[in-house]
This record gives structure tokens, sequence and C-alpha cells, in this order.
């Protein structure tokens, strides 16, 4: 199996797993306790903070254990009355968010003349630094920068972006960053928010002192270290993801020196090595993932969180993309344990796909079309 969805999440590295296993076992103790077993476990997650820090060049003290991405962003979401958001924000943003959408430009940015328009009467924006369909990656200075000069404060969200790309967020004017550890080989169930030293703080939630009083609960420990050895591994595995990009350009060259028309979305702007949202015009998305899983490449026709759901993707939407090119758009999304071999496995694949989808419709027939 070639697994082409590492947006939705990726497969644990054995390294996360073997750190993970003593915790799940002989060092269950509870990190909150008095004796000295607890301390050790306290001592161990103090350096996965360290770990989960220098990933975004953060301090170890800005940053807070949470159960995911969505919380994450959901804490820091609190902290404002009226938010501004892009349209192709992550539904944990879009349908927590109270506040205004602004629009984005056809390549998937956000129209900063537009977005200084929209800016005052918020306290706060949140926006992904990358998209989590496209992989388009956001002028974060400039929209971040002017959003301080309107007054409002700043939440980023890093989940798909962090271990990716380089990110410093002392050097942007970030307030709050979200992170997800199963996004970068880690875990499930565990993330993190930056909420940089000294901005205001209410938690969202509330109950015992754990994580300096700032997120309440007994701490997912197994998680926790999962995600300081996946975020190790990904501060050291940086050039890795950065030659992504050239096999995701053999991928596509492949397809059409094979005569087959591929649509980059998203490819007017800077983008994610790893990501490809592409279309084959007048053939659906749908008909190829039906045919694509059995053959043995797995890929999306959109973000985990909404491809299960029968409506078009509100990222492609708010691009300018008319339904039927939205329906015939796929993600597929790499990891840096990608090959060339298996690129050239996907792409015979895709081939075979394609050929098979167009063998079975014509002018007359249209597009083989899947109803939920």
């Amino acid at each position: 199996m070639i697994y082409w969805d590492n947006n939705a999440t990726t497969r644990p590295a054995p390294e996360v797993v073997q750190a993970m296993m003593p915790y799940l076992t002989e060092r269950f103790f509870n990190p909150s306790a008095a004796y000295g077993h607890a301390k050790a476990v306290r001592s161990a997650i103090a350096e996965a903070r360290a770990r989960v820090a220098s990933l975004i060049g953060a301090y170890p003290e800005e940053i807070v254990f949470t159960s995911g991405g969505t919380e994450a962003s959901n804490a820091a979401l609190a902290q404002f009355d009226s938010v501004l958001l892009p349209a192709t924000e992550h539904p944990a943003t879009l349908r927590t968010a109270k506040g205004d959408v602004a629009p984005v430009m056809s390549n998937g940015q956000i129209d900063l003349a537009q977005w200084r328009e929209l800016l005052p009467g918020h306290d706060g924006v949140s926006f992904a630094w990358a998209n989590h369909e496209t992989g388009v990656i956001q002028p974060v200075r400039s929209l971040s920068r002017a959003a301080r000069d309107a007054g409002a404060r700043v939440h980023v969200d890093l989940v798909q972006a962090a271990g990716k790309i380089p990110i410093r967020v002392h050097e942007s004017d970030i307030d709050f960053a979200s992170l997800s550890a199963h996004k970068l080989h880690g875990p499930k169930g565990v993330g993190a928010l930056y909420i940089r030293g000294g901005v205001e703080w209410h938690p969202y939630l509330t109950g015992g002192g754990q994580e300096d009083y700032r997120r309440a609960g007994t701490e997912n420990v197994p998680g926790i270290i999962g995600f300081g050895k996946a975020a190790q591994m990904a501060y050291a595995a940086a050039e890795t993801y950065a030659g992504l990009s050239s096999l995701r350009a053999r991928f596509v060259s492949i397809l059409r020196n094979a005569g087959v028309e591929v649509v980059e979305n998203g490819a007017a702007a800077s983008r994610l090595p790893h990501v490809l949202n592409m279309r084959v015009p007048g053939v659906t998305a749908e008909s190829l993932t039906l045919l694509l899983e059995p053959m043995g490449l797995i890929c999306s026709s959109g973000s985990a969180c909404t491809s299960a759901e029968p409506h078009p993707s509100h990222v492609l939407q708010a691009m300018g993309l008319p339904d039927a090119q939205i329906r015939e758009s796929l993600r597929l999304s790499m990891n840096r344990y990608t090959t060339v071999e298996e690129v050239d496995a996907a792409a015979e694949i895709f081939l075979k796909a394609v050929h098979k989808v167009r063998s079975v419709q014509s002018s007359v027939t249209g597009p083989v079309m899947v109803y939920r």
C-alpha cells in the first residue's frame, strides 16, 4: 500500500512508539504526585516540551500540551471576542470562531489589502500558516503585522506546517499557535498550544494546576513523550521535507508525459513541498479514489474532517473553483519517508485508474459520478 494522505494523519515513527512504550507500562505514574517516580515523569515531560518548543523557535515555558490541534485552536479562539479569519480555514477554526470571514484570492492566499480593510472591530485574527487541503502558505509576517497594527492579537494554525517548513514564531507577531503530533509522525490525541510569553491568558479547561494552571487535566504522558520525540525527529529531518517538492514535480511530470492533463490547485502560490491538490479534467475525484485504494494508492478528495460529508470543498470554493472542478480535485500528501520508487509506482497506479475511468465514460454518458 502507498499511503499518500499524510495531511489527514501520518504513520507514527517506530522511534516514537519506542519512546512512548515505557510510559504505557512501568513509568505510568501521575506527574502531579510528589514521590520520586512522579518527578522522573515530570522531567520527561519537560524534555518533550523543550523539543516541541525548538521545532517552532519558542521557549519551553511557552508550550502548553493539549489533547490535539482542535483543542489548542479552540482554546486560543476563546481568548477573543471577535475574530477575523480567511474563508479557507480548517473546520476547527471556522466552526468555532465568532466574527467575520475574509475572502482569499484565486491562488488561495489572503488578499492583504482586503485583510487590512476588514480588521477594524476585531480583537483577534486566526489563520493557518499552510492550508490543510492545498498546502498553500500564507504571507504570515504581513498578515500578523497588519493585525498587530490594528490592535488585534494573532492565532496561527501550525498543524500542517510544523515540521514541514522552517517556523520561528518569535520572528512574527504571533500570540498563539496550534500544533498536533499526529501530523508529523507522532501519536494521535496530543497537541500543543504556543502562548507567547507575557500575553494575557484565560484557561479554556479549568480544574487542577497542570500546565502551570493554563490547561487543567492529568497529562497524556505517553502522548506527550511521543510528541517530543516526533518533534525532535522532524526538526532533524527538515531538509528531507524541502526535497519533496521535486518528488511532487516528478509525479506530475510522469502523468503529463503519459498524456494526462493535470491542473494543480494553488500552484500559483507558495505551497508545502509534500502536498499536491490536483485535478484531471473530465474525471471525478470520487471515481478515481474508488479505484485507487484497491489498486494500492490511498489519497483523499479533501480534508479528512470534511471529505466524508456530501458537499464540495469550502477551501476550493473560496478559491473560486466551480463545483464541477471541485468534484475533480484530489489531495495527495507525501511524507518524509516517500521515495522515488514509491512516486513512480504511485504514478503507474494513478494512470491505470484514469484510463479505467475514461474507458467507461464518453461524451454521451458524461463523467462517472458517485452519489451518496
